[in-house]
């Protein structure tokens, strides 16, 4: 029976991607920081899952993990690097705290997991390591930027690794989604500062935005369907767009030369009462 290893999986893509693998016939090792605190019977009824708890931005707690996996099960043949932060904030307005935790947990705690599986993935002659990012890669998102900075250096971490471990049969890819229903939304809050902020108005229109763009999401399955067809490809592509939304912005966005992107992007996040100064949105959404 062939391990696989998830992150973040107390809700959401996680959970999700833990179901469908164990679905699938995979030993499945669901890790999340406080497994007191997951979702109320997220794994009922589905199959070969072991809960561990793990905190991605512990180097000692993700050695340890791997390392009893290892003990428990002989092998990790898949690792999905899903754990995440998703803060919101004008780039001015971010607490140094709060950029620590971004890159701590999307950049440094991905990196710190495949760089852990990779020995025993090397003896074993080959593995897969996938890793949820987001189409916000590709672009600095107005009020998401710091997200988007922690994928896209992710990216190209991975997109590098991807080649150095070729020859041993490891096979490294991203899943970059869209707006899905996950409750990610539920997570945003204006803090106090942050009410306080120049760059109030703004906060909250996009809050809202984003908000509206979950709520109309695809469906999440999606992205655990995505994963699970990945690690059963003997040679993926590097990066998979999911959803219609990431296609098609990930379309747009290529076909723009500076100027229609510019205009893309602010009419994306419907930004241009903000930037010519008004005092609130446009009528036009």
């Amino acid at each position: 029976m062939k391990t696989v290893l998830v992150t973040g999986c107390s809700s959401g893509f996680g959970a999700l991607t833990a179901r469908a693998f164990a679905a699938a016939g995979y030993r499945v090792v669901a890790t999340m920081r406080d497994p007191a605190r997951a979702d109320p019977g997220i794994f009922d009824g589905a199959g070969a899952i072991e809960v561990r708890a793990l905190d991605v931005t512990d180097g000692d707690d993700v050695a340890a993990c791997v390392a009893a996996v290892l003990a428990d099960h002989g092998r990790i043949d898949v690792l999905v690097n899903n754990a995440g932060v998703h803060l919101l904030g004008a780039v001015e307005d971010m607490a140094e705290a709060d950029l620590d935790r971004v890159m701590r947990t999307n950049f440094f705690g991905v990196l710190a997991l495949s760089r852990a599986v990779l020995p025993a993935m090397r003896r074993a002659g080959g593995g897969h390591i996938l890793t949820v990012s987001s189409v916000g890669s590709r672009v600095g998102r107005v009020m998401d930027g710091i997200y988007c900075a922690s994928k896209a250096a992710v990216e190209s971490a991975l997109e590098a690794m991807r080649y150095e471990v070729a020859r041993f049969g490891v096979q490294v890819a991203v899943v970059c989604p869209g707006a899905f229903r996950t409750g990610i939304d539920r997570n945003f809050t204006l803090s106090d500062a942050q009410a306080r902020s120049p760059y109030a108005a703004l906060h909250r229109y996009r809050m809202e935005r984003v908000r509206e763009a979950c709520r109309d999401g695809g469906d999440p399955a999606e992205v655990a369907a995505a994963l699970l067809r990945i690690a059963g490809d003997p040679a993926p592509a590097f990066r998979h767009l999911v959803g219609d939304k990431a296609i098609g912005l990930d379309a747009a966005l290529s076909a723009a030369d500076a100027e229609a992107r510019a205009e893309l992007l602010t009419r994306f996040s419907g930004i241009g009462w903000w930037i010519a100064g008004a005092a609130g949105p446009e009528a036009e959404r």
